[in-house]
């Protein structure tokens, strides 16, 4: 007897591949316009400068933080490979992490010596939130 059974085959679908110019355009593009809203706040400069230090410096942290977790599940690597490279990586996480601490407190310094009035100790908090 001959049994006839389904093979499920997932759908196809659409598939874009974007070349490495385009992608570093659309980087550029959207690095270019990330702190628009930061300079169109109308704060001082300094704060502006320490808030697009504060976007900058959390960027690269999520961008670290990736990094890891794709290392922690590369099978590829050996067991020291990938311990030895996730020390580096978390040097830098460190290190990141340190200079976002520096960038907040100089944001803290200017909102507590007077620079900054409550609308706008307000609004650079908003700006620190968003992505």
């Amino acid at each position: 007897m001959a049994s006839t059974e389904a093979v499920a085959t997932p759908a196809e679908g659409v598939k874009v591949s974007l070349s490495s110019l385009s992608l570093q355009k659309s980087a550029e593009d959207k690095s270019a316009n990330s702190n628009k809203d930061i300079e169109e706040s109308g704060l001082p400069a300094d704060a502006q400068n320490i808030l697009k230090m504060i976007r900058e410096l959390q960027q690269k942290i999520e961008k670290k933080q990736q990094e890891l977790q794709a290392l922690m599940a590369d099978q590829s690597l050996t067991p020291e490979a990938r311990q030895s490279r996730a020390g580096m990586l978390q040097s830098d996480l460190g290190a990141l992490t340190a200079s976002l601490m520096s960038a907040n407190n100089s944001l803290a310094k200017l909102s507590q010596n007077g620079t900054l009035s409550d609308a706008q100790k307000d609004q650079a908090a908003a700006l620190i939130m968003k992505k």
